[in-house]
């Protein structure tokens, strides 16, 4: 006895939509760490003693952040990358601006939840 059609066509909608869900974050999340600002804002980060000491080892980034990038001169990108250590979680609210073709963070704030406390990663000395 054969599915009605309807049926095998939901089917292979659900299974394309699963598969789909399945691969775009982990897609997007590899894609998302070679971006500049992200890459030199989570190497500045982990080079601060109070990084880890705050949140705890080992730090991980979450798999989506937001964030914005302005094409022009000089380029400017925003973002705010949630982060997760064994003690606490939080977000690394970055600013960055492209000068002569490098990227130079202008904000690196490390946000922490329970309890509410902002550390700025720039003014600290790296490890």
């Amino acid at each position: 006895m054969h599915a009605p059609r309807w049926l095998s066509r939901f089917l292979r909608w659900l299974l394309a939509a699963t598969l789909l869900g399945v691969l775009v974050p982990p897609v997007f999340f590899f894609a998302a760490k070679r971006f500049d600002p992200y890459k030199l804002a989570i190497q500045t980060a982990r080079q601060n003693r109070d990084f880890v000491d705050l949140l705890g080892s080992p730090v991980t980034e979450g798999w989506f952040f937001d964030g914005k990038e302005q094409l022009g001169d000089p380029a400017t990108a925003q973002l705010l990358i949630p982060v997760r250590g064994s003690t606490r979680t939080g977000n690394l609210r970055v600013r960055a601006i492209k000068e002569n073709g490098r990227w130079r963070l202008t904000q690196l704030t490390l946000e922490l939840a329970n309890p509410d406390k902002s550390v700025d990663l720039l003014e600290q000395e790296p490890i």
